[in-house]
């Protein structure tokens, strides 16, 4: 029985250490589906594609953003730089800022594979 609780201690150790591990950066992928980067695409006033929605269930703070052509990627709202992670930038889109990172991934816009 004493051999049993160390090995279910052992293996909820190991559990816990790894779901710290594999923890997703804060810009992590969110996709974006076609309707949405056609509303964009009509919205965009550059010809680098711009896009954020911001009730997105895939992130955190609920704000997936497309910055100039980028893949899409996790971010938040903000007002200045220092709302924003470290190798980041507030950034204004229309009447609403995003933070995004200093070295943007390129990448296909819609969400369905990287």
């Amino acid at each position: 029985m004493k051999n049993a609780s160390v090995l279910v201690s052992l293996v909820l150790g190991a559990l816990a250490f790894s779901a710290c591990d594999d923890a997703e950066p804060f810009f992590h992928h969110c996709p974006l589906s076609t309707t949405i980067i056609d509303v964009c695409e009509q919205e965009s006033t550059d010809t680098e594609l711009t896009c954020v929605v911001r009730e997105h269930p895939m992130c955190e703070e609920q704000v997936c953003a497309s910055w100039k052509g980028s893949d899409s990627f996790c971010s938040r709202a903000c007002a200045a730089d220092s709302d924003c992670p470290v190798d980041s930038t507030c950034q204004a889109y229309l009447a609403y800022s995003v933070c995004v990172p200093n070295a943007v991934p390129p990448g296909p816009l819609v969400g369905t594979g990287n």
